[in-house]
């Protein structure tokens, strides 16, 4: 049966709204939508043609954010392998997505389930397992980064709870490992921009834009590379590449995470796709 009239009209409305949405507002949205609905960005090409390791991890029988999670993703010679930084009040910093002890995200006595994690005490968090088995611990960031001696590749930290004292933190231990050219460190806050150049010139910064003012200000402080958080535009791909700058898409934990989707947004000019099968994704041909 047909639609009614005025269910087709609403329907012809809400996908043109999706369309104009995504291929020229910065807040678009895309993960409810099609690929097709991006066909308004014009084929261009990439820099290069690099992946993400989503959470560390190539979804391979390991907890994400675990170590051996990362071993397989580096050994996998995986470009860069994204990772969650979390300081405890305490100053420990160690790796973690969720802000709390879930029964989803890890296997804990009952007394530390819904938890804030960063209020975990060193001994308390290591009750906290991330497999059934409880043979996988929550790793420190010394032990994340202690693997880059072993392998290729590259961590990308994404501070959760972004702040001067966690970015502060972070760069202290990254200087101590050795590590500050195998790091990428990604920011929210434009702000910080001028903070970390000023802590550490040499850093590499990923800046996560959410508008184009964000890109333009991101290009102006010379980062690596830009996250378009859920959108892409023509121009914004142009004016990263103009700039030397690599253009980040992520699309993990979506329906879009597909070599479809893949391929079409590498023949867009996206660089780097953060995938959760970045082993996968990394080997995707460009138009």
């Amino acid at each position: 049966m047909g639609l009614k009239p005025r269910s087709f009209f609403r329907s012809v409305f809400l996908k043109l709204l999706a369309v104009l949405t995504l291929s020229t507002a910065p807040v678009g949205c895309w993960y409810n939508s099609n690929i097709s609905d991006l066909a308004p960005v014009k084929e261009q090409p990439a820099i290069e043609r690099t992946s993400i390791a989503h959470r560390g991890n190539l979804h391979k029988g390991y907890p994400d954010n675990s170590i051996p999670a990362l071993t397989q993703t580096l050994s996998a010679g995986v470009s860069f392998a994204e990772v969650d930084v979390r300081r405890s009040s305490a100053g420990e910093l160690f790796l973690f997505h969720d802000g709390s002890v879930q029964t989803h995200n890890s296997f804990a006595p009952p007394q530390l389930e819904k938890r804030k994690v960063q209020e975990l005490t060193q001994g308390e968090r290591a009750q906290v397992w991330l497999n059934s088995e409880r043979s996988i611990a929550i790793p420190t960031l010394r032990e994340a980064l202690d693997l880059l001696k072993q392998f290729s590749g590259t961590l990308q930290l994404d501070l959760k709870g972004e702040s001067d004292e966690l970015l502060n933190a972070t760069l202290e231990e990254v200087r101590k490992a050795g590590a500050l050219s195998r790091v990428t460190i990604q920011l929210k806050d434009p702000g910080r921009f001028a903070l970390i150049r000023k802590r550490e010139p040499k850093a590499r910064i990923v800046a996560r834009c959410l508008d184009s003012e964000q890109l333009s200000k991101a290009i102006a402080a010379k980062v690596e590379a830009v996250e378009l958080k859920r959108w892409i535009t023509e121009d914004a791909v142009r004016s990263a590449h103009a700039a030397g700058v690599r253009v980040i898409i992520n699309i993990a934990s979506s329906h879009f995470d597909e070599p479809k989707s893949w391929e079409y947004l590498r023949s867009r000019g996206v660089d780097t796709l953060m995938s959760d099968y970045a082993d996968r994704a990394s080997l995707t041909p460009t138009k």
